[in-house]
């Protein structure tokens, strides 16, 4: 057995767990292997459950995570939206929270695309990033980087270099964990006492809204909403004073907690009306997601449909995006080489290699000027924007580009070329 498969909520230990979705047997979403690896490739299987007590959504397989994120293949600095992003993110952190003498730590701080900024505003910042490849991009950025993952030991580490931390940050990595507590434990004992802890992580609400099931893998281990992170909050004497949803990632949320002792922000009300608001959209009711998961069969259903009807056509139809979210979405439809014959991608830590169960190779984003296909399917539409101004040559060329959610559709030049 390479994973384990848990038996209790991650986050409150009940056994009160309730499986909506199944999808079979799934390779990592992230492991874009090289075509030597193909006969070492392991599939686990995927399942989600919702938990009566806290209301948490997880899986139950649990792969090791030295094995999910060691060598890992998603470099954030790639896209110019999520760069843009965190640079306001760390101007916005210095001017309500920090200054010159400030210590910023950041887990999963990937290539640095958080840390420098705080750098080049003159804020100290220590990143701890697990994988090797994507930690020596940070480090040859000029940033202080752990290589190792977050827990009570490197942040008894830091703490005894650096002192105490006036904030820990913690960026699309706070759901990648299969012992929430143990970070926890590390995040209370860093901070200062009157320190805060900043997070944003995928939000629930928005998977649920939009029917982001290409969100769920291996290493997406859970999937919070508000009512499930303030429970866990909760265990630490911690409260969550401000909370705001985020358009990173098609829908994040950020949230911000602190010491219950310290007290120094005052809880937003915001905090109530994002609670209020998952309480009407039934994310602490288990129908909810018994429903979603009947609903994500469909979508998937409708997805093969649409592409088999246009190859019935002739039609060409490659990917484009090489993401978690392609490799959910081409393993789920069982598109291989035959169906979606490429996926192109502008990152250079996946160029060369292929996409995991399926195997289609991964291309460089040019790719598509000389090859001219019918059809690119976006599965990198959480960057539509960035994407539709980038690629108006094969737009206008007569390619066209399919997102495959909420609904599965074509999109027409008009709204590539004729938006306000």
């Amino acid at each position: 057995m390479h994973y384990t498969l848990r038996e209790t909520c991650r986050i409150c230990s009940s056994k009160e767990l309730v499986k909506f979705l199944d999808f079979g047997q799934m390779p990592l979403a992230g492991g874009f292997i090289k075509e030597e690896q193909v006969s070492e490739e392991k599939l686990y299987p995927l399942t989600v459950v919702f938990c009566r007590q806290c209301k948490e959504v997880q899986i139950l397989e649990t792969v090791p995570a030295d094995v999910l994120f060691k060598d890992y293949r998603f470099v954030a600095s790639t896209t110019s939206t999520l760069s843009k992003h965190f640079v306001e993110y760390a101007r916005e952190m210095t001017k309500r929270f920090l200054n010159k003498d400030s210590l910023v730590v950041e887990f999963g701080s990937n290539d640095g695309v958080l840390l420098k900024p705080f750098n080049d505003l003159g804020i100290k910042a220590v990143g701890v990033e697990p994988a090797v490849n994507i930690a020596k991009l940070a480090v040859a950025k000029g940033c202080t980087v752990i290589n190792d993952f977050f827990n009570t030991k490197t942040a008894a580490l830091i703490k005894q270099k650096h002192g105490p931390a006036d904030m820990v940050c913690a960026n699309n990595v706070f759901a990648h964990i299969d012992d929430m507590h143990e970070p926890m434990r590390g995040i209370r004992e860093l901070l200062k006492p009157d320190g805060i802890f900043v997070f944003e992580v995928h939000y629930l609400a928005s998977l649920i809204e939009s029917y982001q099931f290409d969100m769920i893998y291996h290493e997406h281990m859970m999937h919070h909403s508000l009512t499930a992170l303030t429970y866990l909050m909760g265990f630490y004497d911690m409260e969550i004073f401000d909370a705001r949803r985020v358009s990173t990632h098609a829908g994040s949320i950020r949230v911000y907690a602190q010491k219950k002792s310290s007290a120094k922000h005052k809880v937003s009300q915001d905090v109530q009306k994002l609670l209020k608001e998952e309480r009407a959209s039934g994310l602490d009711k288990e129908e909810t997601f018994i429903k979603f998961g009947k609903d994500v069969y469909k979508k998937r259903d409708d997805l093969i449909s649409l592409i088999s009807k246009l190859r019935s056509k002739g039609k060409k139809i490659i990917g484009y995006g090489a993401s978690g979210r392609a490799s959910v979405h081409l393993n789920f439809c069982k598109f291989g080489k035959v169906v979606i014959p490429y996926v192109t991608d502008a990152s250079h830590e996946r160029q060369g290699r292929l996409i995991p169960g399926m195997h289609n190779p991964i291309v460089p984003p040019d790719t598509i000027k000389k090859d001219k296909p019918d059809y690119a399917l976006l599965f990198a539409y959480n960057y539509f924007e960035e994407v539709m101004n980038k690629e108006k040559e094969f737009v206008a060329g007569g390619g066209r580009f399919i997102v495959p959610l909420p609904e599965p559709r074509v999109i027409e030049p008009a709204e590539v070329f004729n938006k306000p």
